[in-house]
């Protein structure tokens, strides 16, 4: 009886520390910059998709997403038409915009994650697997987030969590200040970026976002 239980337990810690998400504390979030990826002029090497249209996934919160390149490796405009309609080397950064009418904290997750690392490092935004997206003046194809006045000034902090087999990363998000709508396509709202490596380049394995 005793081996039986000790089976048990040993099971269901198995499973705790393989599905249990692994969470950090409310922090600065590593932030990137249009730019750091490429320029208007050079777009179609690394803008994949997008940006989408807001859809909304909660009553309270609409989304938008674009999927980019961030070695400008776009196969179709790298003559790769082995790979054509992905990234060259299976590198992908998925930028997620966020407007929100919640007056309390909410979460948004990517499920079904493929190739993912986790990775937060604010020292170190070009490392990181996740954080935020800033506007500049080089890049306005690119999601991104508009800096404004008061709250709008920075961004908020927020709470990275993962899945220990890094098959799904959730966001707790604050109440969302009223950023300003930025240039061309850079959208309006919180802009978050996922990056995952897959092992192929296609087809490509698209997360599913849910929460709000």
């Amino acid at each position: 009886m005793k081996t039986e239980i000790k089976t048990v337990f040993a099971v269901l810690l198995v499973l705790a520390l393989t599905l249990y998400p692994i969470s950090t504390f409310a922090a600065a979030a590593p932030i990137r910059h249009g730019s750091d990826i490429g320029g208007d002029s050079n777009a179609d090497f690394w803008n994949l998709f997008g940006p989408t249209q807001f859809l909304p996934n909660t009553n309270f919160t609409k989304i938008s997403h674009e999927y980019l390149c961030p070695g400008q490796n776009v196969a179709a405009a790298n003559a790769d038409e082995t790979n054509a309609g992905g990234c060259t080397g299976g590198v992908y950064l998925l930028l997620i915009q966020i407007q929100s009418t919640r007056t309390a904290s909410f979460v948004i997750a990517a499920q079904d994650l493929v190739g993912f690392t986790f990775v937060e490092d604010a020292n170190n935004p070009s490392a990181s697997t996740v954080g935020v997206m800033q506007c500049d003046t080089n890049n306005t194809v690119a999601l991104c987030t508009t800096l404004g006045s008061g709250s709008a000034s920075q961004f908020p902090n927020l709470t990275f969590a993962h899945a220990k087999n890094n098959t799904s990363v959730s966001i707790t998000i604050p109440p969302l200040p009223a950023y300003p709508a930025g240039t061309g396509t850079q959208g309006q709202g919180l802009t978050i970026f996922i990056q995952t490596t897959q092992s192929s380049a296609v087809p490509i394995a698209v997360p599913k976002i849910v929460g709000g």
